[in-house]
């Protein structure tokens, strides 16, 4: 399998130049920051790329255990954190586990500051899962309605990227998200001619890429 180390201005520009040379398509790609340089005037990022072999996504059989094991981290997480008993229970929409949270009027205390407790909680239990499991499972943690907050808010960001990339002929970059939330960045931007999106990372959290460089 093809992979190499590119460095540019821009990380769209080392995408571009991997993709050329190996002549695939974007979506045939997987592609890691290695390392990002920051200048007065520029910065500079090293990736590394790797070709792949573009296969039909199967579906993902979602366990009971896989489930049971989530709840019960979860649980030993919040007694950490002196949340008494919690209220945990789950739905799977669009073969996303959603684990939803009750914490008796202290919703506001576990969700944080823009979500960053909730944020914070998640990847540490995506880290344990991986670790534990030996494989990806995708959940999702709800409180009160975060998830649908955070739906719209991600959308309003993608859009908003969107319009500077066009504008100034460049790429934006997210920030570190899961799977389900790199999915409304995709489907966001995938009505926009102009613009492509691909995302850049290893393990379950990755950064989105809106470019009008490719």
């Amino acid at each position: 399998m093809t992979s190499s180390r590119k460095t540019n201005c821009t990380i769209s520009g080392a995408v571009k130049e991997f993709i050329s040379e190996n002549n695939i398509q974007l979506d045939c790609m997987t592609a890691n920051l290695i390392c990002e340089k920051i200048f007065t005037d520029k910065k500079e990022y090293t990736l590394e790329l790797c070709e792949r072999i573009k296969t039909e996504k199967k579906h993902r059989e979602i366990l009971e255990s896989d489930i049971d094991f989530i709840k019960s981290i979860l649980s030993q997480l919040l007694a950490l954190m002196k949340f008494s008993n919690p209220g945990i229970s789950h739905t799977i929409e669009n073969d996303l586990v959603v684990i939803k949270i009750s914490v008796h009027d202290k919703d506001g205390l576990l969700i944080g500051k823009n979500g960053q407790n909730l944020l914070a909680m998640q990847y540490l239990l995506s880290i344990i899962l991986e670790k534990k499991l030996k494989k990806h499972v995708p959940f999702a943690i709800n409180v009160d309605t975060y998830m649908e907050k955070r739906s719209s808010y991600l959308k309003t960001l993608a859009r908003t990227m969107a319009e500077r990339a066009m504008q100034d002929n460049t790429e934006a970059i997210t920030e570190y998200l899961p799977s389900y939330e790199r999915k409304i960045i995709h489907e966001e931007i995938s009505a926009i001619q102009e613009l492509k999106t691909f995302s850049v990372g290893k393990g379950p959290y990755k950064k989105v890429v809106i470019t009008s460089l490719l």
